[in-house]
């Protein structure tokens, strides 16, 4: 039965999802006709591309190695001992790690929220270069099953600023290190 639920469900998602990119593309027509610049950009390609993202991904590790590590150190110290022992040992352990993990997860949110911030400065400065109208996602994540599927949003029209918004984003990434450069 629930599989059944879920079939059906996944197919009024995509249903509802194809109706609203058909209703996106027939409105850009329609814009397009009216004289607006319109500007793609591929965010998933923006974020992969951003500095940041390697140090996200660095840390992100940092915090599943040490986690590792840790979880091994415990379990090697917690042989032998009885439930009490190891419930004593785990809360050290976790007393220990929280302190760790939280600056760890600080750290990333930090990166997280300055890569959001210059991607937005990105696309602004680009639409405002070359004065377009309106700036729109190209693709959209859509789940299916176990995959992860890049639908295009605009099908027609429309012109892929992404390689712009990225050049923008190291410009600017560039500019701020040569003025810390400077004042060191």
């Amino acid at each position: 039965m629930q599989v059944a639920e879920k079939g059906v469900k996944s197919k009024v998602i995509f249903i509802l999802l194809f109706s609203a990119i058909i209703l996106l593309f027939l409105g850009i027509q329609n814009i397009e006709a009216a004289g607006v610049k319109i500007g793609l950009v591929n965010l998933a390609e923006v974020i992969i591309n951003h500095p940041y993202t390697q140090e996200i991904s660095q840390l992100n590790l940092s915090l599943r190695d040490e986690l590792e590590k840790r979880q091994k150190n415990l379990n090697e110290q917690g042989k032998g001992l009885d439930e009490t022992g190891l419930k004593k040992l785990e809360d050290k352990f976790n007393k220990e790690w929280d302190p760790i993990k939280q600056k760890i997860i600080a750290e990333m949110r930090a990166y997280q929220a300055a890569r959001y911030s210059d991607i937005i400065e990105a696309i602004i400065a680009v639409g405002d270069k070359g004065k377009y109208d309106l700036i729109i996602n190209s693709e959209i994540k859509v789940p299916a099953g176990t995959d992860i599927l890049n639908y295009p949003i605009a099908l027609y029209g429309g012109e892929d600023i992404t390689q712009d918004v990225i050049a923008e984003i190291n410009r600017k990434l560039e500019e701020e290190q040569k003025e810390t450069d400077k004042t060191k």
